[in-house]
């Protein structure tokens, strides 16, 4: 039976996060960790065998609290030379709410318990470590989703096939999981074919799939999309790459209902709606022959079109809350404001990159930001001229690689001088060390190395001493 005070609080705080998503940890007086709840596991990324008798300021450190006693001599103790002084007492963490309790025995203070809990606006999901907002397609809720609703609700339940057509970055699959989502297929597999990243020669095999054997080099099965797809919804994004003599083999499953590999003899019943989705108009893929006019009527049980953002602007205000609580959420730390300011040139720039280009400069402008609030002053100069730029520039602002040819050397210097310096300025908060690095910036250890050796960069030089 546990009699110490640091045991009772564990065996209370143990059952009190078995019905709770709050994450629990226990401190000793010696400021290490003694114990922490599997939700607090999940929040810090660690693992137990990693972090039990750890010091508290190395485990938290940039998580839970600001860890400013590794700043002090004193190590863990205020300028009083308390036990758990100010910093310890802290009661928020970015988007975090942590509550403190004093564990005491004979009136000395033997341990801190902190209770950290999520906050309203912002949660953070142990399970995922994503925000609610991620997690909820919020992307395109808005005054033009709103009217939208009641549509969704009715067609949703129903296994009527929908077309989605809208320009790039506008939310075509954010729309098409969305309706999945209000279906009675919400617990089933909801599976996306992007038919512009497989080569042409290959979407047969994609779609449908084959069996170990089936040709020269088959040495496994390949389920295919649809099979995979099986009691749920699979969405044919980018419809306008698929080739004609794969539209007729899916034209033939949308009316049977059933499908044969290749290399299998019989055929295989499937129950899969299928939504597609395009960035081209209807009318031009069917007047330049990339459509198959029965496979559109087919598809097309119901048509909707998504307006570009330049078309709904009043939703930007929205969509950057939702883009900085998504942001603050992943980096475990409060986002910085934007002023009225700012909103305003966000609205004026009309976006041909659509919803995504707005999230990717929201995430750089707070990727970048040194202040508290983000004023036309402070403001990246290269992402202040794109907005004050009257250019309907097509520059889509994002970390990846392959930007367009088609864009201006001017944006693409822009661009490659931010992710320079934002790459320098990561580097040298975590010394060099790549993985931290890769981490803090949202992106894998390979592509990091890979921009390093882009910008002739080396972790131990590409930083001041």
């Amino acid at each position: 039976m546990p009699s110490s005070p640091q045991n009772i609080y564990k065996l209370l705080a143990s059952r009190l996060a078995e019905g709770t998503d709050s994450a629990f940890l226990l401190i000793g007086s010696d400021y290490r960790i003694e114990w922490l709840s599997e939700n607090a596991l999940r929040l810090l990324g660690a693992k137990e065998g990693e972090t039990v008798g750890v010091p508290c300021a190395h485990a938290l450190k940039d998580k839970i609290c600001s860890a400013a006693c590794l700043l002090s001599e004193d190590f863990g103790q205020d300028s009083d030379g308390k036990v758990f002084g100010s910093v310890c007492m802290e009661e928020a963490a970015g988007n975090l709410q942590v509550k403190n309790t004093l564990i005491t025995d004979k009136g000395e203070t033997v341990g801190l318990l902190k209770q950290i809990s999520r906050t309203a606006d912002n949660t953070i999901l142990p399970s995922t470590g994503k925000s609610s907002a991620e997690n909820t397609s919020l992307e395109v809720r808005g005054s033009w989703l709103g009217a939208l609703e009641p549509t969704l609700a009715r067609i949703s339940p129903t296994t009527i096939p929908v077309l989605i057509v809208g320009e790039t970055g506008t939310g075509k699959e954010v729309l098409a999981k969305r309706i999945h989502e209000m279906g009675s297929r919400k617990n089933k597999p909801f599976v996306v074919l992007d038919l512009s990243v497989i080569p042409e020669t290959l979407i047969d095999d994609a779609l449908f799939g084959h069996t170990r054997g089936a040709f020269t080099g088959a040495v496994a099965d390949n389920p295919g999309k649809l099979l995979q797809a099986d009691g749920g919804t699979l969405l044919l994004d980018e419809l306008e790459n698929i080739p004609l003599q794969v539209q007729a083999k899916l034209l033939r499953f949308l009316e049977t209902g059933v499908i044969e590999r290749i290399g299998q003899n019989r055929p295989t019943p499937l129950d899969v709606r299928v939504l597609a989705a395009t960035n081209i108009s209807p009318a031009t893929l069917l007047q330049t022959g990339r459509l198959r006019e029965d496979l559109y009527y087919r598809l097309r049980g119901m048509t909707i079109e998504l307006p570009p953002l330049r078309e709904r602007r009043e939703e930007i205000p929205l969509l950057v809350e939702t883009f900085r609580g998504n942001w603050s959420a992943r980096q475990k730390k409060a986002a910085p404001e934007f002023s009225s300011e700012v909103i305003h040139m966000m609205c004026r720039y009309p976006y041909p990159g659509n919803i995504r280009e707005l999230r990717h400069i929201v995430e750089l402008c707070l990727s970048l930001a040194e202040d508290s609030v983000l004023t036309s002053e402070n403001l990246p100069g290269e992402i202040r001229s794109i907005f004050e730029s009257k250019a309907k520039t097509t520059f889509p602002l994002h970390f990846d690689e392959g930007i367009s040819q088609s864009t201006s050397g001017r944006v693409v210097e822009a661009f490659s001088a931010i992710e320079r310096d934002m790459i320098i300025r990561a580097l040298a908060k975590h010394q060099g060390r790549v993985a931290e690095t890769a981490r803090s910036l949202d992106m894998s250890r390979i592509t990091l190395w890979r921009k390093m050796k882009k910008y002739g960069m080396h972790r131990n030089n590409a930083f001041p001493a």
